[in-house]
């Protein structure tokens, strides 16, 4: 199968996060700014709006001053730049190894993600992928219409698009649906009797579909 274009998911499909620090350091900095996260119900709403900002922000520092309008009103500029910093210094991402091998596919490749694209704009996937975020969509996996957005902006039916992505349920099933060829990547083989094709690695792409 030679597809007109390729379709990727992004976290856990074309890169990772770098752990620089565990979970718990960033709530015990969040308490030293002054954001108080005491029961689970304070976590689940801080954790709902940090996703929902996410995708209506520019950068670090926008997202910062959004993020602590909701829970710190009259924060300054010393602490909304303070959390933009620590964010840009702790939120990094990096290419798998196997990603590195398909970025010269000979065909037309596209990311559709739902993380705002300043999360990423270092690693310069521009050069190689259309990126299309939630601003571009309008809509979010698993919704078809964030799946039917980058196939009708760059001409190309579901038939002739293949999706890989590592999450079923998010990535992949409703793409299938819509008619798309779909690959799960699972790199550790955890998923067993996938209801899709499975590669443990994206260099089998080159196999499957060149």
């Amino acid at each position: 199968m030679k597809p007109k274009l390729i379709l990727f998911d992004l976290f856990g499909t074309l890169v990772f996060p770098v752990e620089k620090i565990k979970r718990e350091d960033f709530f015990a900095f969040y308490q030293k700014i002054g954001i108080k996260l005491k029961t689970k119900e304070d976590i689940d709403l801080f954790t709902s709006t940090f996703t929902d900002l996410m995708t209506e922000s520019d950068n670090w520092q926008d997202f910062s001053q959004k993020l602590l309008g909701k829970f710190i009103p009259k924060a300054g500029e010393e602490i909304i730049n303070k959390l933009a910093n620590f964010y840009q210094e702790n939120l990094v991402y990096q290419l798998f190894d196997d990603a590195k091998e398909i970025i010269n596919l000979p065909c037309q490749k596209a990311i559709l993600t739902s993380a705002a694209q300043f999360l990423f704009s270092s690693l310069g996937l521009e050069k190689y992928f259309q990126i299309f975020t939630p601003r571009e969509t309008k809509f979010l996996k698993p919704d078809e219409r964030a799946f039917l957005y980058p196939l009708e902006k760059l001409g190309v039916k579901t038939e002739e698009a293949v999706m890989v992505g590592d999450e079923i349920e998010r990535d992949l099933i409703p793409a299938k649906n819509l008619g798309l060829e779909v690959i799960l990547i699972d790199r550790q083989n955890k998923i067993k009797n996938s209801p899709v094709r499975k590669i443990n690695s994206l260099t089998e792409l080159k196999q499957i579909l060149i």
